[in-house]
């Protein structure tokens, strides 16, 4: 199985995105008040960690459907050592 690349670069950005509204926090302060600048801080916060993780397993996969490439990918099945 692979995974294309571009699915990757997009979630990257969108959490460069939401990245943007947990760095604000004055300023949604300011626009929003402070009990609704709470909720976007803990919900940006919550989705950049659940974002990032996925991203992360996404790059682990290997491109391409060759058996030394699905040897060396991280998560996936691993032959019980030897002896």
């Amino acid at each position: 199985m692979t995974i294309d690349p571009r699915i990757g670069f997009w979630l990257s950005i969108a959490l460069a995105v939401i990245g943007v509204f947990a760095t604000s926090a004055t300023q949604l302060t300011t626009i929003f008040g402070q009990h609704a600048t709470d909720i976007v801080l803990a919900t940006a916060s919550l989705l950049m960690a659940v974002g990032n993780a996925i991203n992360a397993i996404l790059h682990a996969i290997p491109s391409k459907d060759t058996p030394q490439a699905l040897k060396s990918f991280y998560l996936g099945p691993k032959q019980p050592p030897q002896g």
